[in-house]
């Protein structure tokens, strides 16, 4: 198996789109604009698609779009989301072998996925290059590889939460490829014109994302799979942190002060090259 699955997805699809916003549509937009075929004409993958918001969002501005994702039930979400509409098409499959000829696509997509290909177990993050190796065979000549995924301090700092489970936030970035390894990535891959654009004022969760009660609940914290990684200890003592400040009337300025560290950071950062 080539994808590393340690939240139950199954279940968190059910409640995936409540929790979790597409971000950097316009960055995607303006890279893709950039390829040589014309927005309407082009065919367009998100690699690791979950249940479909990115797809949704580039929906009547791309020509076609297809989706791959591993795990069965956000899959399902997908392809129920856009069952009566021939031009979205949506595979279940990994990233790391992406079930397409050679040179279809003018762009690629993949947003919040490459800690889920490693478990951190070797410093290379080798189906992360598989993934590379993958995208770079299945795009055409000029066509853009747009990927968004945290750096360790964004991962660190750029959540307010994430203070409250600091040794699963540990367990992920061991997980999660740097974004030196990702540009390496793209070079020894043969990507060229490497950027990279951190959208500062935008948020994996939306509106969703700082509710200070958020953490009490089980659907809230699936949006975001780092909880996963924490014991039942630790997520026990996280809650009680939580209800502690809601009753003392901290929690406000517990949320402010980490929202300072994000403003600096971003959450996110997004890495595009192209295939030359």
């Amino acid at each position: 198996m080539n994808t590393i699955e340690y939240e139950n997805y199954t279940s968190t699809s059910v409640s995936y789109n409540e929790t979790r916003r597409p971000i950097g549509l316009p960055i995607i937009l303006e890279h893709l604009a950039a390829t040589p075929t014309a927005l309407g004409e082009q065919t367009v993958l998100d690699a690791g698609c979950g249940t479909g918001n990115y797809l949704a969002e580039l929906h009547g501005r791309i020509g076609t779009l297809h989706g791959v994702e591993f795990n069965a039930g956000m899959a399902q979400v997908a392809r129920d989301r856009f069952a009566e509409d021939p031009k979205v098409n949506i595979q279940q499959g990994s990233a790391t072998e992406l079930p397409f000829a050679d040179g279809l696509f003018d762009g690629i997509l993949c947003t919040q996925v490459l800690h889920h290909l490693d478990d951190g177990s070797t410093a290379d993050f080798p189906n992360v290059a598989r993934f590379f190796r993958e995208a770079f065979r299945v795009l055409r000549p000029g066509g853009v590889l747009i990927i968004n995924s945290s750096g360790h301090d964004q991962h660190r700092d750029g959540f307010w939460w994430a203070a409250l489970v600091p040794k699963a936030i540990d367990r992920m970035l061991t997980r999660m490829p740097s974004t030196e390894l990702l540009e390496e990535n793209f070079r020894q891959t043969g990507f060229v014109d490497y950027e990279v654009v951190v959208p500062f004022d935008e948020v994996l969760q939306g509106k969703q994302y700082l509710d200070p009660e958020g953490p009490l609940k089980p659907a809230w914290r699936a949006g975001d799979s780092s909880w996963s990684l924490a014991t039942e200890e630790e997520l026990a003592h996280a809650l009680d942190e939580v209800k502690s400040r809601l009753d003392d009337g901290t929690m406000a300025r517990f949320i402010n002060d980490r929202e300072k560290r994000r403003a600096e950071l971003g959450q996110t950062t997004f890495l595009i090259a192209r295939k030359p």
